[in-house]
């Protein structure tokens, strides 16, 4: 990780009153601690905060953190200036809930394999040591582990108009809220997008496993169970329950890899009718093997119950070779 730009400002605030804010002048100099400290929070965003995605809501000019962060890209806004500007912004959005706390605000621009911009609100936690007189101590921490808070803005996709690139710790449904506002994100990632991801994930995921094809599809075909209920319930599909699905001895494995920067999971979405490909289609025998998409049934795939045939249009190329040559050679005559 190189983490470009880091800055911490401090927003605190009591419930029912204004916030007061203090602000850094100028970023820190970046040190390899600060990569540490960022490479920690990255892995706790992913692997404990069970992120949702989204995209900036298209009136920028109701929400101006984007305009913001676009400028401080396009190199006409200082670091300092864009983080004050924002910091300003999340104070007056603060101050419009009675309920709402602040903390010390961090920005952070890093990148890994791609360009990131990370707002996090943390706090202080109490914690004990032990001291040069072998006697207990009272200090004070960040709690990076509660990430409640937190937003990072892939700049790579959003700068290529990709169709996902923000992403929220879950968090309290309030605090949620209030900091999606502040960010200017009202679109989350829509039903077919998301269920599309979970389906990537989990093929992947159980491809990776080693599982036998029968494996697969069992678990497959009870995922789809769980989707198909909660979308006739018109309900959330959970990641949570989804990954509970996968692997009940360790439901937190399939959780954090699909919730990863690869696949990109929300821990809850709406779900969608391209699930049903999950359930395939499957037979094995001493003579037969068939494996298929149930989404290629009665397209490539043609059932004829009266004549109890199963047709398959479109041969793939390979395969129609290797047909080709085990047909016996055609007749000519001379």
């Amino acid at each position: 990780m190189e983490v470009k730009q880091f800055i911490i400002h401090k927003l605190e605030k009591q419930s029912g009153f204004n916030a007061k804010k203090t602000e850094r002048k100028a970023p820190v100099a970046i040190t390899q601690l600060h990569a540490d400290f960022m490479s920690q929070v990255k892995d706790v965003y992913y692997k404990k905060s069970n992120p949702i995605y989204g995209v900036f809501d298209s009136a920028a000019a109701s929400y101006p953190y984007q305009t913001f962060l676009d400028s401080y890209l396009k190199g006409n806004l200082a670091f300092s200036a864009f983080t004050s500007k924002a910091l300003g912004h999340f104070e007056k959005i603060i101050n419009e809930v009675t309920q709402a706390t602040g903390g010390y605000v961090l920005f952070c621009h890093f990148i890994t394999t791609e360009d990131f911009m990370a707002v996090i609100v943390l706090n202080d936690k109490e914690s004990y040591l032990v001291g040069d007189d072998l006697d207990l101590k009272s200090d004070f921490s960040l709690d990076i582990e509660k990430l409640d808070v937190a937003n990072f803005s892939n700049c790579a996709k959003w700068n290529n108009n990709e169709d996902v690139y923000l992403s929220f710790t879950r968090g309290k449904k309030d605090v949620s809220n209030y900091f999606k506002k502040f960010i200017g994100c009202t679109d989350y990632t829509s039903a077919k997008e998301s269920s599309e991801k979970l389906k990537k994930a989990l093929s992947d995921f159980l491809i990776g496993q080693g599982l036998d094809k029968e494996r697969i599809e069992a678990i497959k075909s009870e995922v789809f169970t769980y989707c198909e209920q909660r979308m006739k319930n018109k309900e959330d599909i959970s990641l949570n329950t989804v990954s509970s699905i996968v692997n009940q001895d360790d439901p937190e494995l399939f959780k954090e890899f699909a919730a990863s920067e690869a696949y990109e999971v929300s821990s809850v979405f709406k779900g969608h009718a391209t699930l049903k490909s999950l359930r395939y289609y499957s037979f094995k025998s001493q003579e037969l093997t068939i494996v298929f998409d149930s989404k290629l049934l009665d397209h490539k795939v043609i059932f004829d119950a009266g004549s109890n045939e199963l047709l398959i249009k479109e041969v793939p190329e390979k395969l129609r070779a290797q047909l080709n040559r085990q047909a016996p050679a055609a007749e000519t005559n001379e």
